[in-house]
């Protein structure tokens, strides 16, 4: 993360989209994220936003707190960005509060979405069960929920914040409860529907079959191998080797934060890393280990592996924004 204020920024697929979304949940999933990004990097290329290349750090869920099916992506964008000039520098938005006004995320990022979306159904990638055009046309018609938060620049309520979010699952332990005698299954969670401004969520209740409830978990699973957590941007780590070097002083955080830490562990153990604890030799001996393909095969995957989708031998969704007078599209290596 770089040292200057973040936001929050949330974006929901319409429920409308949920049936497609199940059927297809790799390619909408992917879809979903790189659209995100998409309309962040867009709108913050324009002059009139920030003029500069923004970093992100995006997390899919795929569940509201009652664990119903409401896929989503949570993103941190950094409150402006790095111009593309031979000597970079970094650009403020003109907005104090939000990169870019808030009609023109919603209809950006609908539109990215939905031409993604007919892009896939064009090559035969995504599978639709009626008149896709009906929906298009119903959803071109609703506003699309992108919910902006003004930036912090706390950076530890920012990364205590992001760290909750990656490692986050659809429900504790401790709000997921079987009554033995009615062999039911109650659900908490926090009814944000009633919730009044300034106060914690109240909570509230589900009362579920044991079956039920299972499905409710197990909707929330991922495809294999897909990246829930991405970096785009001056996030990503392709673009920080190519100009990391140009990024100002004043917007890099203390690289000897994490130095500091292992100094401040190695004082409290005792102890040197990578030191054996039988002998204390720090003589250790490098041997290569040889991808396992025959053992993951037969053992876990039960088929080959393959890159996550959207990646190796994918084809990548990127929307030409020209036609429609926006900035030009941006490079994929910036994801």
């Amino acid at each position: 993360m770089l040292r200057v204020p973040y936001c929050h920024i949330t974006f929901t697929l319409p429920h409308e989209l949920n049936g497609l979304a199940r059927r297809n949940t790799a390619q909408v999933y992917d879809l979903l994220l790189r659209s995100a990004w998409q309309t962040v990097s867009v709108l913050c290329a324009r002059a009139d936003n920030a003029g500069g290349r923004p970093g992100m750090t995006a997390v899919l869920h795929t569940w509201g707190s009652d664990l119903k099916y409401h896929v989503h992506a949570h993103c941190l964008v950094t409150f402006g960005g790095l111009t593309d000039d031979a000597a970079p520098v970094w650009k403020w938005p003109r907005r104090k509060n939000k990169l870019a006004p808030f009609r023109k995320l919603c209809a950006t990022f609908r539109w990215v979405m939905l031409s993604g979306l007919k892009q896939l159904l064009q090559s035969g990638q995504v599978s639709y069960q009626g008149d896709f055009a009906v929906l298009e046309a119903e959803l071109e018609r609703k506003r699309w929920v992108v919910n902006h938060q003004p930036p912090t620049a706390d950076t530890k309520v920012i990364e205590e914040y992001l760290g909750r979010y990656i490692s986050r699952i659809g429900i504790s332990n401790k709000r997921f409860h079987y009554d033995v005698q009615s062999g039911q299954v109650r659900i908490e969670y926090n009814d944000y529907a009633r919730q009044q401004p300034g106060q914690p969520a109240p909570k509230a209740y589900r009362t579920l079959p044991p079956l039920v409830a299972m499905h409710q978990l197990l909707q929330h699973q991922t495809p294999a191998h897909f990246q829930r957590v991405r970096h785009y941007g001056l996030h990503a780590a392709s673009t920080r080797r190519k100009i990391g070097d140009q990024l100002p002083q004043a917007v890099k955080k203390e690289g000897q934060t994490v130095r500091t830490l292992i100094q401040i562990l190695r004082a409290l153990l005792g102890t040197e890393p990578f030191r054996c604890e039988q002998c204390g030799s720090t003589g250790f001996e490098v041997q290569p280990i040889n991808s396992g393909r025959n053992y993951l095969h037969s053992h876990v995957l039960h088929r080959d592996r393959s890159p996550p989708f959207g990646q190796a031998g994918k084809t990548d969704h990127w929307i030409n924004t020209s036609s429609r007078g926006g900035e030009p599209e941006p490079a994929l290596s910036e994801r």
